[in-house]
């Protein structure tokens, strides 16, 4: 592993880059500026080209930069996964797993998991960062996260599906609303009452968008927001209904004084939740075994039958 003595040089570059100065990346590495300063110029002579553009508010990669960056960071990370795979040999006893996931697992489906997890790997850590999809499959293709669970993700070629589930679109009440009686919801009932709309951006509201716009009828939007907390403390003792896909439902629900009722898949279709790692990347032992967890879950998942049809037409 020749390029196992530029580690250090390798997380130097790293975190310039995410700093966006070699002042601030010198003093989260607890290094003086000038030694930074002066490893990243070594540098430059050394492959006889500038990695950075120096400018009065801080540091900006050149084309070549740009380059090396790819090649540091998928060297971080095959360090990283060896590290894991040696601690795997004694149980499994350290880890981390990076996870970029949407807004609607965050409250409930995520942290549940981990914590199931963790009961077993106690040594394992999570780093979390809730993003809208597009900015999750970002995070992974620049090596800041090793898998990513998200909703209706854009394809892209260098990204592989480990993992996926359809989740149709729920409406969420106060129990004492009056179709929360219903067992299945149209969405034009929906529309009857104020609506406690998802912000624009997340699938929720993607899939609600056609129908929002059809003029069938107008929709009274009471607010919008990109919390699924809000939006439910939004509903409480009101006619209010809010919206979201299955998995955003908490699991446990006891004395729940909201509801959900699924809307028909006559109105909209269910979309994929997704689990995907980096085609390209060979994932920690810790991650792998995490995302077998997800995959299960995934799976353990049943779509009503009245969604089943539709999702096959």
């Amino acid at each position: 592993m020749k390029h196992l003595k530029h580690l250090r040089l390798f997380t130097y570059i790293d975190t310039i880059v995410r700093e966006g100065s070699v002042r601030r990346a010198a003093e989260k590495l607890h290094i003086t500026a000038s030694a930074l300063d002066r490893r990243v110029q070594d540098l430059e002579e050394e492959l006889g080209t500038e990695i950075f553009e120096r400018h009065p508010r801080g540091m900006r990669l050149s084309a070549a930069g740009e380059v090396l960056l790819g090649y540091v960071r998928r060297h971080l990370s095959d360090m990283q996964r060896l590290r894991s795979e040696i601690d795997s040999l004694n149980g499994l006893r350290r880890g981390h797993v990076a996870l970029a996931v949407s807004p609607a697992l965050a409250t409930d489906f995520i942290p549940r998991i981990i914590n199931t997890f963790r009961e077993q790997y106690s040594g394992v850590s999570f780093a979390v960062t809730v993003a809208q999809h597009s900015d999750a499959i970002r995070a992974l293709l620049a090596f800041e996260a090793d898998l990513v669970v998200i909703v209706a993700p854009p394809r892209h070629p260098d990204v592989i599906d480990l993992a996926v589930s359809e989740q149709p679109l729920v409406a969420t009440m106060d129990r004492g609303h009056p179709l929360a009686r219903q067992d299945t919801l149209r969405l034009s009932d929906c529309i009857q009452y104020p609506l406690v709309l998802p912000a624009p951006g997340l699938t929720s509201r993607e899939m609600l968008e056609s129908v929002l716009h059809s003029g069938r009828a107008e929709a009274r939007i009471a607010a919008e927001t990109n919390s699924y907390e809000v939006m439910r403390g939004l509903l409480y003792g009101t006619q209010n209904i809010g919206f979201v896909i299955s998995t955003g439902i908490p699991k446990d629900r006891l004395n729940e004084s909201i509801v959900y009722r699924p809307i028909s898949a006559m109105d909209i279709r269910p979309v994929p939740l997704v689990c995907a790692q980096l085609k390209s990347r060979g994932i920690s032992v810790s991650a792998a075994r995490f995302s077998n967890c997800i995959a299960e879950e995934l799976n353990n998942i049943s779509l009503p039958e009245t969604y089943k049809a539709y999702a096959k037409t």
